[in-house]
């Protein structure tokens, strides 16, 4: 399975998981404080990217509120 060893070694380089040679076996675990930094990340990006969202829509719906008062006072 050289595709599967070849994601075991990035994810190995990456410090993400961790590995033990048992004889002829190999015992792979996740690395939990390098996959909580991660998890993290992620949830940090998401949450910049939802407030970004936000701040959009509201800026969207707050122009097009200002077009139509400007409009309704100039008819």
């Amino acid at each position: 399975m050289p595709a599967l060893s070849s994601h075991l070694r990035i994810l190995k380089d990456a410090d993400l998981i961790t590995e033990k040679k048992q004889g002829k076996n190999r015992f792979y675990s996740l690395n939990r404080k390098r996959t909580l930094e991660l998890v993290k990340f992620f949830e940090d990006m998401y949450d910049y990217n939802l407030k970004s969202l936000k701040e959009y829509v509201e800026a969207k719906e707050k122009k097009k509120k200002d077009l139509s008062v400007k409009k309704n006072m100039n008819s």
